[in-house]
């Protein structure tokens, strides 16, 4: 099950905007119970791997839009945040509460 983490995206689209196009990439798990790890249920508290990955990342991601990119450049900004979260999302995960799974089927994907 996909893990939607919903932010605030208006100044993004306004920096997109000026270059033209849309990129999107979608950092999903293949598993059902990633949700249930991010966000905790009433039996277990949460353990975030998915937003503090975005968080790290956000930085270095809208340091990258300053002045006025080509869609090349933007379709590679994406990516590399998009691969940047999955990598730290993988890290995060407490080696005791995931099997592997989890990390295993954490991937981008290209809508």
């Amino acid at each position: 099950m996909p893990v939607t983490i919903v932010t605030d995206t208006r100044e993004l689209d306004r920096l997109i905007a000026n270059t033209g196009g849309k990129v999107e990439r979608i950092v999903a798990d293949g598993v059902h119970y990633g949700i249930y790890g991010e966000m905790g249920t009433y039996k277990m508290a949460a353990w975030p791997f998915m937003s503090p990955a975005v968080e790290d990342v956000r930085p270095g991601f809208e340091a990258s839009f300053k002045g006025k990119l080509t869609i090349a450049q933007v379709e590679a900004v994406v990516e590399k945040a998009a691969r940047d979260v999955e990598r730290i999302a993988k890290q995060r995960l407490d080696p005791h509460v995931d099997t592997g799974a989890l990390q295993g089927s954490i991937h981008v994907e290209t809508p």
